[in-house]
């Protein structure tokens, strides 16, 4: 019997209680034995739903069922949208529902906050629970979720898809304290990280890959989630069940992607290479690539090479040098290499102070972006083809 249960001696002022101390069962916590009080004010207090890292994915697949609203937020777009995917999946087995499911805009939201109160409050014709998704999300919404959690609009899951947000945004700070609210950060995957995906991805494809396929890929892709598993189920296609996948193999699926596109533009501006660098730049342009996304790639690229470039100025040894410059794949290193024997560490940094002008002008003056983009890259390759092999 539980010392809750044995009868107590009845109290008089002559008698003290027994102040034997009460009995932990050893299947209880010892908060389980304090007083009621206590064990409730412990449960009270405020429940911090700032989701780690290595919980994202399976808070995502089976979100806390208290939770009302959820800010999916980072720079790794694609993640954002699976992992909202995720969150709203845990609740409709059809996502195209058009009875429990309603997308909204952070525009429209913002503008009119009771819009999102209303729709998170309606209930389905066909019932079961509801999912609101709001996309372009941002702090401009704080006040429109502030007035959500405070209304009780039943058991509506609202998720909210965000881009990078800083740690004092109001939107994420309210959220991650909130106790029916949660926040869930999606940051880019770093190399070893995207090599691990991509690992994995292959892996559920029943296709395995060698080492340097596996490197070459990760110089290839961006950090964005979503368009990684893309380029990884085309290749796992290619390659088919039960195959190994090879460098031949990555550079023959992926060869007419963006990516590798990017990579020769950028590498025929480090090495001058003007004959392709017009073949490269006018197949992109033509593929409708954005020149501002042409123009960070370049970018990227003069980074690594700068970055290189000092490193090796202040004694360090290549190797080591190209391994601070993220350069893992032997064709990355062939071209950075190659650049190296064109430029500077000074006149790499000028490089990129023009680069980040260019993309400046193509977002605010109004020109012709394709013009700005042409123009730049042309003048740096120029520059390279002039100053020779050093």
């Amino acid at each position: 019997m539980t010392w809750w249960n044995r009868s107590m001696p009845r109290w008089s002022p002559s008698r003290r209680p027994p102040r034997t101390p009460p009995a932990i069962s050893p299947t209880r916590s010892p908060i389980s034995s304090r007083s009621t009080s206590h064990a409730t004010r412990v449960r009270e207090r405020p429940r911090f739903m700032k989701i780690a890292a290595r919980q994202a994915e399976a808070f995502c697949r089976a979100p806390d069922a208290a939770v009302r609203a959820v800010l999916v937020y980072g720079a790794d777009s694609g993640l954002v949208r699976e992992r909202s995917d995720l969150l709203a999946s845990s609740v409709l087995e059809d996502l195209g529902d058009p009875f429990r499911m309603a997308e909204m805009q952070g525009d429209t939201v913002a503008s009119d906050p009771v819009l999102l109160i209303d729709e998170a409050g309606a209930i389905a014709l066909t019932g079961g629970r509801r999912v609101v998704r709001v996309k372009g999300g941002g702090d401009r919404l704080t006040d429109a979720v502030k007035d959500l959690l405070a209304q009780p609009t039943g058991d509506t899951l609202v998720v909210i898809e965000a881009g990078e947000l800083q740690g004092r945004s109001k939107l994420r700070g309210l959220l991650e304290k909130a106790k029916d609210g949660a926040a869930v950060a999606c940051y880019r995957d770093e190399d070893r990280d995207l090599g691990s995906v991509i690992v994995d991805e292959l892996a559920q494809h029943g296709v395995e890959a060698e080492g340097d396929a596996v490197q070459l890929l990760v110089a290839y892709l961006g950090g964005d989630r979503r368009q990684t598993r893309a380029e990884v189920a085309k290749l796992a296609l290619y390659v088919g069940e039960g195959g190994r996948a090879t460098v031949a193999d990555v550079e023959a699926a992926v060869a007419d992607s963006s990516y590798l596109s990017m990579d020769r533009i950028a590498h025929a501006v480090s090495s001058g290479n003007l004959d392709d660098l017009d073949r490269s730049l006018e197949r992109a342009l033509a593929d409708r690539e954005q020149p501002v996304t042409i123009l960070g790639a370049v970018r990227r690229h003069m980074t690594q090479l700068q970055l290189f470039l000092s490193l090796r100025d202040r004694g360090m040894a290549e190797g080591q040098a190209l391994k601070a410059a993220k350069v893992f794949h032997f064709r990355a290193e062939d071209a950075l290499k190659a650049g190296s024997r064109r430029w500077t560490s000074d006149r790499a940094l000028r490089a990129l102070g023009h680069l980040n002008e260019a993309e400046i002008q193509c977002k605010t003056t109004g020109m012709p972006a394709d013009t700005i983009c042409r123009r730049t890259l042309y003048d740096l390759a120029r520059a390279a083809h002039a100053a020779g092999g050093r």
